[in-house]
């Protein structure tokens, strides 16, 4: 028996596995192929789509030895058979009445609709023409450019909003105020983008379905640690056996983490590893 059997790591991208500069941190990579020699179990939940991770952390079909979260939870996606394992999809009625409203109230604020086939923006801002004007030099991100109106028959994973911090501390306290609470999941998932998707649907409820499918085929319980660093992670770490995050986290996640590492900057997967 391996020295790490029965134990699985979720970790957080952006501001957890990669460095604040967004890039890989080489003793992050030494520790997981380690960890998975010995029986470990390591995968990715994050808030990007599965066709962007292979660019952001180059050879993580390798690096991952089970099935990713992605799109905040919105589907599961197994890279050794290349096709998604569960999915998840908004209230057709709700997300688009939040969509209009943000557009008619919010407008400086940019969007974009995560969906099977990549986003779909309508590029009216500035914020979406540096996205679009980024996806064409980095072909992972799959942008179509149309009008709202032509969104309405497609199936959405999440709506994506981008403006600055108090822009979207307001629209957040408007569309809970406006549709409920029980709506919709609301997160920031940096101080300039904040997500909505359907109510019940994050990191932490895809981590459950995963870590009981674990179960079941290998017949033996797993002990889960979710890392992460910011709101959309919470979910993460609340499912989780252990919750643990880097030094660099907001505090609200230092707050239920029963682990505080080393920073992102310095191999927070590492450092988590080797305590192990």
């Amino acid at each position: 028996m391996g020295r790490y059997e029965g134990m699985m790591i979720a970790s957080d991208l952006d501001g957890t596995f990669l460095d604040a500069k967004g890039r890989v941190v080489r003793r992050n990579i030494d520790a997981i192929f380690a960890f998975c020699a010995e029986g470990g179990l390591f995968t990715f939940a994050t808030g990007r789509h599965h066709d962007h991770l292979p660019e952001a952390v180059p050879g993580v079909e390798r690096l991952v030895n089970m099935p990713v979260i992605v799109a905040n939870g919105s589907y599961l996606y197994d890279f050794s058979t290349d096709r998604v394992l569960a999915e998840v999809f908004m209230e057709v009625d709700a997300s688009r009445a939040a969509l209009q409203y943000a557009r008619a109230n919010y407008p400086r604020v940019g969007f974009r609709v995560s969906t099977p086939q990549g986003y779909l923006t309508d590029g009216r801002t500035g914020y979406m023409q540096k996205f679009i004007d980024y996806s064409k030099k980095h072909r992972s991100y799959l942008v179509e450019v149309a009008p709202i109106e032509h969104w309405m028959q497609r199936l959405w994973h999440k709506i994506v909003f981008q403006g600055t911090c108090e822009e979207l501390d307001s629209l957040y306290a408007d569309l809970k105020e406006t549709f409920g609470e029980e709506a919709f999941e609301y997160n920031k998932s940096s101080a300039t983008l904040f997500e909505i998707q359907k109510k019940g649907c994050s990191k932490g409820s895809m981590l459950r379905v995963l870590k009981q499918s674990c179960e079941i085929l290998t017949g033996r319980p797993i002990k889960v640690f979710g890392v992460g660093d910011y709101e959309n992670d919470l979910a993460l770490l609340q499912a989780a056996d252990v919750a643990v995050c880097p030094a660099n986290a907001q505090e609200t996640v230092k707050r239920v983490s029963d682990m505080i590492l080393c920073s992102n900057d310095e191999g927070v997967i590492a450092d988590l590893i080797e305590r192990l």
